[in-house]
């Protein structure tokens, strides 16, 4: 999820009340029990725990025996006041794990991959927090202004910005196609997708309102590399390089104002690409 800076801060600041297992190998009595231990010591670490996501993905089987483990885990999670979230499991574990009883809403709940369960989750913790990016309106000129400390009338920017409105599953972009403008989302959620000839497309992020879409491309020019869909309802406003052209002639000094703030969109996404790197390589 690419989220509004305001939002990912807020959600940076609480990383720790989520934590991620990946579960190897054969699921036993013995190595299931270091599962427990486990999130009670980061239950006893972080007072407000909320999320334990468990991925099966490198998991080969489990046992009766583990099953009654994952009961426990289930009711410490009951008493603790956390979620467990189950992820990648194999059709196997999916039988024992629903045949044993083991899924108890809200608190136990299966989602098919990590990236989904992370998401519910943070969605879980932006709510208890009492905000939500999903429904947020902001505008182009105002984001503009926060970020960089300055002031922008709406009114400045309007020349040169073209405003387009959404259907939820219409597409903003399409891969492929000549890659001339940027786009700021204003409301809704756009889906940035991989289209993959004879297979069905990758989703790769999902951006929220107060972000930037195909910067990239009005930088390099030649063509999308991915295609965005709308996954609700949608407001964007975009700069082509064209109109870019145009406010750095006839108004340098906002066009330095959108420049700059360019530069800092496409700098905190290669902190964010390192982020995950530096987490998968861990």
């Amino acid at each position: 999820m690419i989220r509004a800076p305001h939002i990912t801060d807020l959600l940076h600041a609480s990383g720790e009340r989520t934590r991620i297992y990946i579960l190897q190998g054969y699921l036993f009595f013995l190595n299931a029990q270091t599962i427990l231990r486990q999130a009670a010591a980061d239950v006893e670490a972080t007072p407000d725990f909320r999320f334990l996501i468990l991925d099966f993905r490198e998991c080969v089987g489990l046992d009766s025996s583990a099953l009654l483990v994952f009961r426990k885990i289930g009711q410490f999670a009951e008493q603790a006041r956390f979620d467990v979230l189950l992820v990648n499991l194999g059709p196997i574990a999916h039988q024992q794990i629903e045949r044993d009883g083991l899924l108890v809403e809200p608190r136990i709940r299966i989602f098919r991959t990590r990236d989904a369960a992370m998401r519910a989750a943070e969605t879980a913790l932006l709510s208890e927090a009492g905000t939500s990016d999903e429904g947020e309106a902001t505008s182009f000129a105002q984001h503009l202004a926060d970020r960089l400390g300055c002031t922008v009338g709406a009114g400045e920017l309007e020349p040169y910005l073209s405003l387009r409105t959404l259907a939820a599953g219409e597409a903003l972009m399409r891969q492929g196609e000549p890659a001339d403008a940027f786009y700021f989302l204003e409301h809704g959620l756009i889906s940035i997708r991989l289209e993959m000839p004879g297979r069905s497309n990758h989703r790769l992020r999902t951006t929220t309102a107060g972000t930037v879409i195909g910067e990239i491309g009005l930088a390099q020019g030649g063509r999308r590399t991915a295609t965005a869909i709308a996954e609700s309802p949608c407001r964007t406003v975009g700069i082509d390089r064209a109109a870019l052209a145009r406010m750095e002639r006839e108004r340098p000094d906002l066009a330095l104002y959108v420049q700059r703030f360019l530069i800092l969109e496409l700098a905190d996404k290669i902190v964010d690409t390192n982020r995950l790197l530096e987490a998968e390589l861990s």
